[in-house]
Parts: C-alpha cells; sequence; structure tokens
C-alpha cells in the first residue's frame, strides 16, 4: 500500500509537491487515486517522478555509470538544486518512510524509517558518506555495516541491501520491486504481445477473465490465440505454474485460518511473509523463463475479430484496441497481487466509458479484494466525475495538477 509520495526537483515539479492516497488523516489508502490537468500541466512528470525512484532503488547499484553523478532530471530552472524523493508506505504489514536526496554528484541523503503503532523508529539515515543505524534495528547493524564500504557515493544503500539480502531492508526493496508498477510512454505492440501472452499463457482462468472483459469492450474481438509453450519449456513453465497455484492457495488459507498459519509455522517454519516472498521469487523466475521462450520463437499472438476467418497480427489493431490490450493485462496483475499500479493518461485513445470500466476494476472491493491501488492521471474532466456507482467519496481520491507562470507545477487536492 502507498499511503504519500512527494517530490521536488523534478521536471516541471520544482517545488516540493505531495500526492496524499489517504481520505483525511486516515492511514488507510483508497484504491483510486485520480489526478486531472490539462495539456502539459505536469501529469506525466508525476508519473515519471515516481518511476525515476523506483528505478533507482532498483538500478542505481547496477545501472548508473559509477563513474558519474546520480541519474536526474531536475527543473532546467534550477539545476544545481538537489532532487527528493520520498514514499510513505506499507510493506509485508510493516509502515515504512523511505527517502534521498540527489545532488549533480552524488547521493547527499537517504533515509528508511518504521512506523509502529505509529512511531518512527530509525532503520537507517545516511549524510554523505556517514550512516546511522537506529537502536531499534541493532541486531541488523552487522549486516547494514558491512555493506557501506560497498556502496558507492551515487548509488543508494537500500538497492545494494535488497541486492545483497541484508534483512532488515528487504520487505523495503521488495516493496519498490514487486508492488509498484509504472505504465507510461508510448505504447510498444511488442511489448504489448509479450505482457499479454504471459498473462494469458498462465492459467485458463486468466484467459477466460482477460476474454470476458475485451469483449465487453466490444472492439469485435472474440478470441485470443497465442503459440503452443516451446517443448523445451513447457515442462519448466508447467510446473513454475503448479507451484504458483500451490502457494498461492496456502497464503489464502492462511488469510483465513489462523489454525492452517499456526500449523504451517510449526511445522514447516512458514509464516504468511514467507511464503509471499517465495511467490514473488516464483513469479519473476516464470517472467524471466516466458522471456526467453518468446526471444527465442516469439509470442504467436493473434487476435480473431468477429466474422474475419484470419486473425489479426497485433500491429493491425486500432491504437484503441492496442491501449485496452495494454492496460488490461497489467491491471489484471495489479489486482491479482494487490500491486500499486500507476498509469500516465489512463484514457487515451479510449473511449470515456471504456476508461472508466478500467478504473471500476480498482473501485470495487468485489474485483479488488487484495488491496491494490490504482493512481492514473487524465485530461479528461469527463473520466473524473463519472457516477459508476462505486461511492467515489470514499474510494477515490481526485489531485489537480496546473502550471505556474513561472514554469512549475503544482499539485492541489480537489
Amino acid at each position: 500500500m502507498l499511503r504519500s509520495f512527494r517530490v521536488t526537483n523534478h521536471r516541471s515539479l520544482a517545488e516540493g509537491q505531495e500526492l496524499r492516497l489517504t481520505k483525511g488523516s486516515g492511514p488507510v489508502a483508497v484504491p483510486v487515486t485520480a489526478i486531472h490537468g490539462g495539456a502539459a500541466s505536469g501529469k506525466t512528470n508525476l508519473i515519471d517522478a515516481l518511476s525515476q525512484m523506483r528505478d533507482a532503488v532498483l538500478h542505481s547499484v547496477t545501472g548508473w555509470d559509477p563513474y558519474a553523478g546520480p541519474v536526474r532530471a531536475p527543473h532546467l530552472g534550477f539545476p544545481d538544486r538537489p532532487s527528493e524523493f520520498v514514499a510513505a508506505f506499507v510493506a509485508e504489514g510493516v509502515p515504512y518512510t523511505y527517502g534521498f536526496r540527489l545532488d549533480n554528484a552524488d547521493v547527499a541523503a537517504e533515509w528508511l524509517h518504521t512506523h509502529p503503532r505509529s512511531r518512527k523508529r530509525i532503520v537507517f539515515e545516511r549524510a554523505g558518506e556517514q550512516i546511522k543505524i537506529g537502536p531499534m534495528f541493532e541486531a541488523a547493524r552487522y549486516g547494514i555495516a558491512a555493506l557501506v564500504p560497498l556502496v558507492r557515493p551515487n548509488a543508494l544503500l537500500l538497492g545494494l541491501a535488497g541486492q545483497m539480502y541484508s534483512d532488515a531492508l528487504v520487505p523495503a526493496y521488495r516493496w519498490f520491486q514487486s508492488m509498484l508498477e509504472v505504465q507510461r510512454g508510448p505504447a510498444d505492440p511488442d511489448a504489448i504481445a509479450h505482457r499479454l501472452g504471459s498473462h494469458v499463457s498462465r492459467s485458463p482462468e486468466n484467459a477466460a477473465r482477460l476474454l470476458t472483459l475485451l469483449r465487453t469492450a466490444e472492439l469485435g474481438i472474440t478470441d485470443v490465440l497465442i503459440a503452443e509453450n516451446d517443448p523445451m519449456y513447457a515442462d519448466y513453465l508447467r510446473d513454475l505454474d503448479a507451484d504458483i497455484a500451490g502457494i498461492g492457495k496456502q497464503i489464502d488459507l492462511c488469510a483465513t485460518s489462523p489454525g492452517y498459519a499456526d500449523q504451517l509455522l510449526q511445522g514447516n517454519g512458514l509464516t504468511a511473509v514467507l511464503l509471499e516472498r517465495e511467490l514473488t521469487n516464483l513469479k519473476a523466475a516464470r517472467d524471466a523463463l516466458y522471456a526467453r521462450m518468446v526471444a527465442r520463437r516469439g509470442v504467436g499472438l493473434g487476435l480473431v475479430h468477429d466474422g474475419i476467418a484470419n486473425p489479426f497480427d497485433i500491429r493491425d489493431e486500432s491504437s484503441a484496441t492496442l491501449s485496452l490490450l495494454r492496460a488490461l493485462p497489467t491491471m489484471l496483475d495489479a489486482l491479482d497481487a494487490g500491486r500499486v499500479l500507476a498509469v500516465d493518461d489512463i484514457g487515451a485513445r479510449l473511449p470515456v466509458e471504456e476508461a472508466d470500466r478500467l478504473i471500476q476494476l480498482f473501485q470495487n472491493p468485489e474485483t479488488n479484494f487484495r488491496g491494490a491501488q490504482l493512481i492514473f492521471t487524465t485530461d479528461n474532466r469527463a473520466l473524473i466525475d463519472q457516477g459508476n456507482g462505486r461511492s467515489q467519496r470514499t474510494r477515490t481520491v481526485v489531485w489537480q495538477i496546473r502550471r505556474t507562470s513561472q514554469g512549475t507545477s503544482e499539485l492541489a487536492a480537489v
């Protein structure tokens, strides 16, 4: 769960802007957060800032040039001011606040706090080369301190600790890795086909649900065809899918049956948190194996349209159909995992009614029973004002973003 996100000096967001995903002062985030603004108001920059934060956590250690400064995109009017990113979220049942400040040369500051019972506890605080370990995490001191000499001045400690599996920092790192996804930029037909094929191939239930939603959209699609799994990979994928389904059932049983959870802990030393971690690892392994198979022989995707004998290649589809094919697998995966999904320009090339149906998947407790969150931007006020009967007053937060006369963007609650 993401509670809030604050960014300073990223593209047009020159001054500090905070996006809160809760109603009032409550601790529970709403399922849907909408950001409305006109053209060039800064909507895309806000979603890009969230993506930049995630990318920094996951790739600053291995993806950033070790001999250059941190990767950042400050406002062109303030190139020498630092950029700052802060997120408040819940990972494995624990509230965290994580943030970092980047200048042109190094990571100027970085911090991770927990908030059990609304009390702040320092996990670590970094100022330049100095790193302080919180007193409540004394047992983790050696594991974190051992990494300090290894972290570069232009890379994040959380990124290194997560990759080296430093136990105290793993929950926060894994939240960025597996519980946050950002969808932005132009649609790539090959990437859409890959994601669609991966989603459909996991289970007959996935295929049936996605096809139902496609048919409801009345775009003329009656079936989705994908190639049979390559024999070289078929057995491995089948085994992984069976393991994923099995662990998913165990997690559900832990949530609904305290007796089963106790039995699992006593007999196998397993908890729901450990099962969730293993499920994430198996899904990542499945995605990597599917990607290798696709690289070898392609997705083999075909889209069957009503009254047309030959299936369409994805590149033959309309822009509206491509937008929907891009959104659906990503949204369904987010709903299944209870993930935070940020989508830039959700209504692009889609009718308002169809975009609203996608939003309703997150507003409706029957389809969003794992607590997934949708953050989306739009320039279409009609999409914000849709009366869909899902009690937007309690399940949706609306923000307005505008461009000032100084060429900066400002965010305000509606």
